[in-house]
């Protein structure tokens, strides 16, 4: 089972956020104009051109909800799951259809009022249908120019005194730590270990819980592999070659994996660092 809190590639840039909506855009009137959906074989004045129009009811959802996510994304420490891809989409869609519908209720059928029904009737006759053939393709699209982000160091940041607390599924199960202390965790089965900095050196907790709902505690954590998570600001080096890398962190001589996509975000964050 996928699980809903996995990271993914998210589409942070403007410009290719409105290709994206320029491409769907383009391609539903195509669609529109070679299978007639709307029984339209008939000509009418300015066709093609009207048809045309239901690009405009694709670009402007996208580009009116590229803030909203743009705020959700850095609020969640410029992290993007599943589940926010999902209820983007979703949302997205929705928007999409409703102004679709006024489109071709106002400028098409030329009517003047409308129901309820007459709404839902419009998305289950000719949105739905359209649904496997432009959501693979926009999911494809966002994937394509999307990244997941490595957060730059922050001295002032890591010397804050923060503090955060991991808790488990098990009420007991409880840490409070600084946020800057925070070192790596290693899922095992059904648990998770946590290492941290203390005075007497890296310690370490163990919660019965996901490594995606720690990660979610943990505003310093950055996935590196399905098993893994790490502070950046401790890493040390990344070694291996393509066939398998990982890397290294102060505090411990434990090397740690890291997957090929997580691989890319890292390679970038270093390259822009060191200019």
């Amino acid at each position: 089972m996928i699980s809903l809190n996995k990271t993914i590639a998210y589409t942070k840039n403007w410009k290719h956020t409105f290709l994206i909506a320029l491409v769907l855009g383009i391609l539903v009137p195509v669609l529109l104009i070679t299978l007639e959906p709307f029984d339209n074989s008939n000509d009418f004045s300015f066709k093609y051109l009207i048809l045309s129009g239901y690009s405009l009811c694709i670009i402007i959802p996208i580009i009116l909800i590229h803030p909203f996510e743009n705020y959700v994304y850095n609020v969640q420490t410029k992290r993007w799951f599943i589940i926010n891809e999902f209820f983007y989409i979703t949302g997205t869609l929705l928007l999409i259809f409703l102004l679709s519908f006024l489109y071709h209720f106002f400028l098409i059928s030329l009517q003047s009022s409308f129901t309820s029904e007459a709404v839902w009737g419009f998305i289950k006759s000719f949105g739905l249908p359209f649904i496997p053939i432009v959501v693979p393709l926009w999911l494809y699209l966002r994937s394509n120019y999307g990244a997941i982000e490595v957060p730059f160091y922050d001295k002032e940041n890591s010397r804050s005194k923060k503090t955060v607390t991991i808790v488990g599924n098990n009420k007991s199960e409880t840490l409070t730590i600084c946020e800057a202390d925070f070192i790596y965790a290693k899922a095992q089965q059904n648990y998770v270990d946590v290492f941290y900095k203390t005075d007497n050196g890296m310690q370490q907790e163990t919660f019965r819980n996901t490594l995606s709902n720690i990660m979610k505690q943990l505003p310093k954590a950055w996935q590196v592999h399905r098993s893994y998570l790490v502070n950046i600001d401790y890493l040390e080096s990344v070694e291996g070659n393509a066939r398998k890398r990982y890397i290294r962190i102060s505090t411990t001589e434990e090397t740690i994996p890291i997957s090929q996509i997580y691989y890319k975000a890292l390679s970038k964050r270093l390259s822009n660092s060191s200019k």
